[in-house]
């Protein structure tokens, strides 16, 4: 084959795979992937799993901030939570934030708890 059929062939190829990709990215559009609505007074702070289709979530809605108790068939007030106790909690350490403990730190809490154990 010459370099022109060559071209004209890989032409077809790129214009083949464009059209695709141009189809393919409408029917995302179309069914919602990708698309982000940021709220203004709405902001999910938190998400704790308790297991298949259902969790705890802290929501801050304006200036409020609640628990919500969700299922895959219903979403309820667990509570609302005080500003004073969400602003201490946010000046605790999390725990796990650099990961899971080291070898090093996991013996050391042993031998501690062990020697502890030993006095009492």
């Amino acid at each position: 084959m010459s370099s022109v059929g060559l071209f004209l062939n890989f032409l077809w190829a790129m214009l083949l795979v464009l059209a695709l990709a141009y189809v393919a990215a409408r029917m995302l559009k179309k069914i919602g992937f990708g698309k982000s609505s940021p709220s203004r007074y709405l902001n999910q702070i938190d998400y704790l799993s308790l297991g298949p289709k259902r969790g705890v979530a802290l929501v801050q809605v304006v200036d409020k901030t609640v628990a919500l108790g969700v299922t895959d068939q219903s979403i309820s007030v667990i509570m609302e939570i005080a500003p004073e106790a969400m602003a201490e909690r946010a000046t605790l350490p999390l725990d796990g934030v650099n990961g899971p403990p080291s070898l090093s730190q996991f013996a050391e809490e042993m031998m501690r708890r062990i020697k502890r154990d030993g006095r009492e």
